[in-house]
This record gives C-alpha cells, structure tokens and sequence, in this order.
C-alpha cells in the first residue's frame, strides 16, 4: 500500500488557516485575531540532517474587543472559562479529538486534533489572562516556501 500524497509547506499553511476559519466565526466581533508567529521547522533525519518534511505552524492573538484596562487576571481568567468552554463545544461539533485538557490556571490549555489529516489546533491562556490559537500541521513536504500573508486579520 502506497503512502497518501502528502501536503507541500504551502499547501499546509493553507490548510492551517482553514481550520481556523470556524473558530475565527465563533470569536467575531468579540475578539480580534492577531497575527503572531508564522512558521515552519523542518524533521531531522535519522543522519542528524533535515529530512524532506516540516511542520508548519501559524498563531494568532486574541484580543479582546471590549478589553477593560482595569480587569484584574482573575476575572479575565473567568471571562477566558466562558471562551474555552464555548471553543471546545465548536471543536468536539467538528470531529476534533482532545489531546489535552488543562483547566489550571493560569496557563489553561485546550489542545485537539482533526483525525482526518492530523492537524492540531490549540487555545493557550498565559499568565496575564491573554490568549492565542495555534493551527500546526502533520508532517508536510518541505519546500522553503515563505508564509503565505496571514488570512483571518
């Protein structure tokens, strides 16, 4: 049996992007998203060398559009419970599994992956109560390619 077409580093940046397109729906106008780090780290082979294959990453900042300057980490943290409850119903309706699951504040995390092409998205809270999502990629053909512009800001 023959090993399925893998995605290129574009293609997997695109794909990146598309996951989070219900996402961005779901936290619209209540947060922005944020363009953040955007990037691709290629697998080393056996040798110790870089392999044909990358991981692509994209990540985006939340920010809050009704942000209240003087909002103590704590009830940011609780208005953050609101969001992870409301983004965890969206990813489990779309078929996603739970990776990981960390309710402990400050640094909640809410990690899941698409069984059909391996994709892992993620919701992270630091520990200012700010928060951002991740898409990352199964392993794809690496090209060098550079990012494509960031598509939900």
């Amino acid at each position: 049996m023959s090993e399925p077409e893998r995605l290129d580093q574009l293609q997997g940046y695109i794909r990146a992007e598309e996951h989070l397109q219900a996402l961005a729906a779901l936290l619209r106008p209540d947060f922005a998203f944020v363009p953040a780090l955007r990037n691709a780290v290629p697998y080393d082979g056996p040798d110790g060398k870089p392999s044909e294959l990358a991981n692509v990453e994209i990540n985006y900042v939340l920010e809050r559009s009704d942000s209240d300057p003087d909002a103590t980490r704590e009830q940011l943290y609780e208005l953050n419970s609101s969001v992870f409850t409301r983004v965890e119903e969206l990813w489990l309706g779309e078929g996603y599994e739970v990776i990981t699951r960390t309710v402990d504040q400050p640094h909640r995390v809410l990690r899941v992956k698409d069984p059909g092409d391996e994709f892992v998205m993620s919701l992270k809270q630091g520990t200012r109560g700010n928060l951002w999502v991740t898409s990352s990629s199964a392993p794809v053909r690496r090209t060098g390619v550079k990012p494509p512009p960031p598509v939900l800001s």
